[in-house]
């Protein structure tokens, strides 16, 4: 019997409520479709023409797919997007968690592109969704057509004595205090601009979810190896979890097919709004490659 990642039923409502208003945000025509995988049910929603070239987003940790479609949802004019919801997360898909270091989420997305009958696409790898995407990369490369991977985690880790000092000793004072303004102290380590949904969502996941707190393996050269489409990356200046020069040098360090970077200035992991632009531009001029 599958054990809940949700600490209680209602803060799995809130957190589902708080999902479908940032999906209603976007202002999108979707579908919302759901696939059986052997990992569970699985939730992916779709907007943009059916005769366009297929784009997969792959979102952050509990994120949600919605949050990944905020910053890129203009792209739809262009592409058919299937923005996936990552199984064992806050989102609309199953609950299973699967194991990090072998096949399975590679397994699982392979799964879900041929029950959504897509042979090939191109992928947008946000944050964990660039762990997920790194895992067909090694077990599924001829699937990939351009892989793009944005505030990527998967190729460097974080100074271990700052994050403790910015996120770890601020989120242990907000899980004992439960005060907004400790959760607001945490979220400053890694929020370019925090508003009013944002602390809401962190809150309930927080409080509500038992949070998945293992870290993605780090890509090695061996992995990829096989690996020949074009891959891009886009990193952010002031990023805690996974410092932008650092994870830029080593993306450019390990794909012999390696076609591009962009830094996002004055940005943290998280980017602001008014930023959006920028990124949406940038990784079409890439796609339009």
């Amino acid at each position: 019997m599958e054990t809940s990642i949700y600490k209680s039923s209602e803060y799995k409502a809130e957190i589902m409520e708080l999902y479908e208003k940032r999906l209603a945000a976007c202002n999108l025509n979707y579908e919302d479709i759901y696939v059986d995988t052997f990992a569970g049910k699985t939730h992916v929603i779709a907007t943009g023409d059916a005769s366009n070239p297929p784009l997969i987003i792959l979102h952050g940790i509990n994120a949600g797919a919605p949050m990944a479609l905020e910053s890129i949802k203009g792209l739809s004019n262009y592409y058919r997007l299937y923005a996936i919801d990552t199984v064992g997360q806050a989102t609309k898909s199953s609950e299973t968690r699967l194991p990090m270091n072998d096949d399975s989420y590679a397994r699982w997305i392979n799964e879900t592109m041929d029950k959504l009958a897509l042979k090939t696409a191109s992928f947008i790898g946000v944050s964990y969704g660039a762990f997920l995407l790194q895992k067909l990369m090694t077990f599924y490369p001829t699937r990939i057509t351009k892989s793009i991977f944005v505030v990527p985690s998967g190729f460097v880790n974080g100074s271990f004595f700052k994050s403790m000092q910015k996120l770890s000793f601020p989120l242990l004072r907000f899980l004992s205090t439960k005060k907004e303004n400790d959760l607001v102290r945490f979220m400053d380590a890694f929020y370019t601009q925090i508003d009013e949904t944002g602390v809401s969502f962190q809150k309930n996941v927080l409080l509500g979810v038992k949070v998945d707190y293992r870290r993605p393996t780090l890509l090695t050269a061996k992995d990829v190896n096989q690996m020949h489409s074009p891959v891009y990356v886009m990193v952010a200046d002031n990023d805690i979890f996974f410092p932008g020069d650092k994870a830029l040098k080593k993306c450019k360090a390990l794909f012999i097919n390696f076609k591009g970077s962009y830094i996002l200035k004055n940005t943290k992991h998280i980017p602001a709004p008014n930023t959006y632009p920028e990124i949406e531009n940038q990784i079409k001029k890439w796609l339009d490659e």
